[in-house]
């Protein structure tokens, strides 16, 4: 008989920062000490993905780690192979991320023009291009070529033709579908999409999208950890449930877990508030194995390319997205404004 549980993906986005300009203020680019270890001079233990795989761990989970690859040109080589064969090494999935701006993460030192980070917006054959390099590079890293499958946009900057360009890249699964992006970066529009896991007009290709539910305010809310709190992740898992949706997609990334206070004196401190959120979850899904089986996308995506087309998987033909609890909502302000007090607060 068919497993029948709920698959749950926890997604993690991987990546550096390149410089940021706002007005007169300039962030500096950041590299992987800090934006992906979270290594800082004032904390004992890191706060980055270390901290994010102790904790899939301690409930004998594996998460899925989509890594930047591009950013290996700014920030070097040696840290991205570091990165992926320390996740690779204690058996958690590597995917394909990329931000094309991070070729040059120092593009406003050097004097150039800021290039689009949205793989949307360039044509499919440079799409292409892209993800084939980036892919390149992660097997460079020491990743191994035949577990690339899967992908994900930086910003969730993709458009119908990211199907297109992984195809001709060799890629399975694609996981950037997300109507809480609609109006920013995803350009993705099909008629055809699902609540789970569904079939892209490209043959061969599927998409993973970003489990969404509606607010009171009537807006698209994903499933991100430092965006969304326990009860309402929990309210959600059960509700794609009872839709009978066999897939659910979280977001967190490598530098949810801590607040920076200066990147120059390498000082921050711990988001207590997402540590708890992502502790509880681990510990729901455990807790509740006999309705959820956490999975990766890796997994999925060999699957898929290994069944016969008869046997693959499909969501039901639903975009009918549950909406959010009130009183979760609510609390959800709260938190969120707590957070921020937390934000400004320095610990020792």
């Amino acid at each position: 008989m068919a497993d029948a549980r709920t698959r749950v993906y926890i997604t993690v986005d991987v990546e550096c920062a390149e410089e940021r300009v706002d007005g007169d203020t300039k962030s500096p680019a950041m590299g992987y000490d800090l934006r992906i270890w979270g290594r800082f001079v004032n904390q004992r233990e890191p706060l980055g993905i270390e901290l994010i795989m102790r904790e899939l761990e301690a409930c004998g989970q594996r998460g899925t780690f989509f890594v930047e690859a591009i950013g290996s040109y700014s920030f070097g080589m040696d840290g991205l192979a570091s990165v992926c064969q320390a996740l690779h090494g204690r058996g958690h999935d590597v995917q394909l991320h990329v931000h094309p701006v991070q070729r040059r993460a120092d593009w406003h030192t050097r004097g150039e023009p800021r290039i689009s980070d949205d793989i949307a917006d360039y044509p499919v054959e440079e799409q292409a291009r892209l993800l084939v390099e980036g892919r390149d590079l992660l097997v460079r890293a020491g990743i191994p070529a035949g577990e690339l499958l899967g992908y994900r946009a930086g910003n969730f900057g993709a458009s119908n033709d990211t199907w297109r360009a992984m195809k001709r890249a060799g890629l399975v699964l694609s996981s950037n579908y997300n109507p809480c992006y609609f109006k920013k970066n995803c350009k993705m529009q099909y008629p055809g999409a699902r609540l789970g896991l569904f079939e892209t007009p490209e043959e061969g290709v599927y998409e993973l999208p970003i489990t969404n539910f509606i607010e009171p305010t009537r807006r698209f809310r994903h499933l991100q950890i430092t965006a969304v709190t326990l009860d309402e992740i929990k309210h959600c898992l059960m509700r794609y449930r009872a839709l009978g949706v066999r897939e659910v997609t979280l977001v967190t990334h490598s530098f949810e877990f801590y607040f920076l206070d200066s990147a120059s004196a390498r000082r921050g401190h711990p988001n207590r508030l997402n540590m708890d959120r992502l502790r509880g979850l681990c510990r729901f899904l455990k807790e509740s194995s006999r309705d959820f089986e956490v999975d990766t996308v890796g997994s999925l995506a060999r699957r898929l390319a290994e069944a016969a087309p008869e046997d693959r998987e499909s969501a039901p033909p639903s975009l009918q997205f549950p909406t959010s609890n009130p009183i979760h909502h609510a609390r959800r302000v709260v938190e969120q404004a707590y957070k921020r007090v937390a934000q400004r607060i320095t610990f020792g």
